[in-house]
């Protein structure tokens, strides 16, 4: 039996759906700090517990699954009072927000074994994008545009301009580099990366809101991957990724494989699900199917997402000195 606890009540909700009611595993509370939220969850959730204070969840030995959905800088402390109370993790991306802490996190699974984490990176589920991995001959890929298009810029504007060390790359950027790396199954080897606040910086938000990271793979094989939180545009997961004789692309008029054909350049649109919001859930029912069920497979290991943190600490230290990363695993 999964009890769940979730903490925090926006983007948390959307982790209730996936959670209460799947094979056997419930959501027993909800901890939430707005005065107003808290009222209106109570009128909603009449059969779940609705708290103010987070600790209520951790001393609870009922509760045996924890999923962090507060702001940004409260993840690693919370991270940190689930394993010291055995309870497992799913947890919103990013993770944390330093290497120190990255490691702390991987020093104490390392202690506590039977834990178990996932962090929320919802694009390994997305129909169209699992069957373009499927479709990626990995060996002739030269290049790849990936773009994470937010299309919500006036969210910069709230929480986000609070937190000291909040960063658009650990915000938007690494769903596109998770993506990415899903996507080859390998991991980039140096990274430079370049970024403007133009558009925000007269704004309370006084960090960078447009990147371009530069990743140079083996084989000399290059991504270029933007993470545009500036941007006027539909929320979207812009990809191209080029191979000797195809290409296969996601743009706001349609998902598309190109083919060489002799002289001839052909084209077939490709009809998966895109954004395909009802997979979304499937990231945390599938960590739950491992709670459940050894046998089954993780979508994403404990590894990959400390890579892909890797990664993303390494963007951002190449903005700060202006130079080209070698990112050390």
């Amino acid at each position: 039996m999964i009890n769940a606890a979730i903490i925090g009540s926006g983007i948390g909700l959307k982790h209730f759906e996936a959670i209460h009611g799947y094979r056997n595993s419930k959501v027993r509370i909800i901890c939430e700090n707005n005065y107003k939220k808290i009222q209106e969850l109570k009128l909603r959730f009449r059969n779940i517990k609705i708290i103010s204070d987070e600790n209520e969840i951790f001393k609870n030995k009922e509760i045996n699954l924890v999923s962090i959905a507060s702001y940004d800088d409260n993840h690693f402390s919370q991270i940190k009072k689930c394993i010291k109370y055995k309870k497992h993790i799913i947890v919103e991306k990013p993770m944390c927000l330093s290497l120190e802490q990255l490691n702390q996190i991987k020093h104490l699974l390392k202690k506590n074994p039977k834990i178990k984490i996932i962090s929320n990176l919802v694009l390994r589920a997305n129909s169209l994008f699992v069957n373009l991995k499927k479709k990626v001959n990995i060996d002739e890929v030269f290049y790849i545009e990936a773009d994470y298009i937010w299309g919500r810029r006036q969210k910069l504007f709230q929480w986000r301009s609070k937190i000291k060390n909040y960063s658009v790359t650990l915000g938007a950027g690494i769903h596109m580099i998770d993506l990415i790396m899903w996507i080859l199954n390998k991991k980039p080897l140096y990274v430079t990366s370049y970024s403007n606040s133009i558009v925000t910086k007269k704004t309370n938000f006084k960090k960078q809101s447009f990147i371009v990271y530069i990743f140079e793979f083996s084989k000399n094989m290059i991504v270029k991957i933007t993470a545009n939180a500036a941007g006027v545009y539909k929320h979207f997961h812009e990809l191209k990724i080029f191979e000797k004789k195809k290409t296969l692309v996601n743009s706001y008029l349609g998902s598309y494989m190109f083919n060489k054909k002799g002289i001839e350049t052909q084209f077939k649109k490709l009809d998966y699900e895109y954004p395909d919001k009802t997979n979304r859930k499937k990231l945390i029912q599938n960590f739950i199917d491992t709670l459940i069920d050894k046998r089954s497979n993780s979508i994403i290991s404990f590894k990959d997402q400390y890579n892909l943190m890797k990664v993303c600490f390494a963007a951002d230290r190449s903005i700060v000195l202006k130079k080209k990363i070698k990112i050390r695993y």
